[in-house]
């Protein structure tokens, strides 16, 4: 009996840990992730995670649609197939951003890509970077950004 349990519950472990599989690459630009998921679940689970977060889509952009006719006009083959930034904002946060620098104001919206490449799916941001030693929205930021992508997966 202990046994049987002790296998049910690996399997079950086993099972959930394979379903929110991922890599992140953490560079001094841009963190990313990659993960098992295909684009369409990660795109609309990121979504999901932005709007529960407060956070408004200001604008999509569907970049592989944009390029892959830049690329046809060239006559050259689009580097993806899917591929979109999303341009969020949340405006309590955005009031922080400018108390604590008006230079801040270059952040406004932030992003976050979603891509396939490879038959893979990424979720990526370009990392906030101090304008001031005293400045710390930043470091808010890219915590914030973060932990969406992050909890998108789940």
């Amino acid at each position: 009996m202990i046994k049987k349990f002790l296998i049910t519950t690996f399997l079950v472990l086993g099972f959930n840990i394979n379903l929110s599989a991922y890599d992140t690459f953490d560079k001094e630009e841009i963190w990313t992730v990659k993960t098992e998921s295909n684009f369409q679940d990660s795109y609309l689970n990121l979504k999901n995670e932005i709007i529960h977060n407060g956070f408004v889509i200001v604008h999509e952009l569907d970049l592989a649609k944009s390029t892959g006719k830049v690329a046809e006009a060239f006559d050259k083959e689009a580097v993806f197939k899917k591929a979109k930034n999303l341009m969020i904002c949340k405006s309590s946060l955005t009031l922080q951003m400018h108390e604590e620098n008006i230079e801040n104001v270059t952040y406004c919206p932030m992003v976050i890509s979603v891509y396939e490449y490879d038959n893979k799916s990424y979720i990526s941001y370009r990392k906030y970077h101090k304008y001031k030693d005293s400045d710390t929205i930043s470091d808010t930021i890219n915590s914030l950004l973060k932990e969406t992508i992050i909890k998108s997966l789940d």
